[in-house]
């Protein structure tokens, strides 16, 4: 087994855990590390789909321009994502990094020459393409049925689990998304996304400090505020 990837924070990931300790290394041997700072893009809507890729550390947003150059946020993506598989023959979003990332990338055909040795990873890769079918329809329900405060509280959970699979469960957890990236991702503007936090302080739900840390201060009333089920995990503090 490579060191890299026994340090990775992608080795328990849906599509780096199909294979064993013995075989890890024929996945890595095919892939190209990149770097990229915070601000910079892994990819490029409607680039030609050619590379795929496994998040090693960091976090990106996955983004969309409307014709009249409104951007959409549809995801926000962390060690253990996979990402790059399209439908068709570009890319449907743009990934941009929102603080230093490291990724695995694949030639796509190099990650299918894989497919006949080892059939499971075709298989986790179709399961990986339904999450995300699944992942934008919670996406579209939050979208549609709160209202602005209960929309952050869900999202503040979301958040909060997603970075608890990569750290460990804790109270308090770094933000790495702007309050407009927040609001673009649901469909708020910044004014009521801001609005939003602030009531949730007041009510002392959560606490914020100046460095974008949230602390959840009272867990039942944000999760029956928010309605997300945070699934069971072992908290730290």
């Amino acid at each position: 087994m490579t060191t890299q990837c026994t340090q990775c924070q992608a080795r328990n990931s849906p599509l780096c855990s199909v294979f064993t300790d013995t075989e890890i290394a024929a996945l890595f041997n095919l892939a190209h590390v990149r770097r990229i700072e915070a601000g910079a893009y892994l990819l490029h809507e409607e680039d030609p789909v050619r590379q795929v890729y496994n998040i090693s550390s960091g976090a990106l947003a996955l983004e969309r321009l409307a014709s009249n150059g409104a951007k959409q946020i549809m995801a926000f993506c962390y060690a253990g994502d996979f990402i790059g598989i399209s439908s068709g023959p570009s890319y449907s979003v743009s990934a941009r990094a929102l603080k230093s990332l490291t990724a695995c990338q694949w030639q796509e055909t190099d990650l299918q020459s894989l497919y006949k040795q080892y059939p499971k990873l075709e298989t986790r890769v179709h399961e990986i393409t339904a999450r995300v079918v699944e992942a934008i329809m919670d996406q579209l329900f939050v979208l549609g049925s709160k209202k602005s405060v209960e929309k952050i509280a869900w999202f503040l959970l979301f958040i909060e689990t997603k970075q608890a699979r990569i750290d460990g469960a804790s109270k308090s957890f770094n933000m790495p998304m702007t309050r407009v990236d927040i609001a673009d991702y649901l469909g708020l503007t910044v004014e009521t996304v801001s609005r939003a936090f602030t009531q949730l302080r007041i009510n002392k739900l959560i606490s914020i400090t100046d460095k974008w840390t949230i602390t959840v201060e009272d867990r039942k009333a944000l999760t029956a505020l928010g309605g997300y089920a945070t699934p069971a995990l072992g908290r730290k503090g």
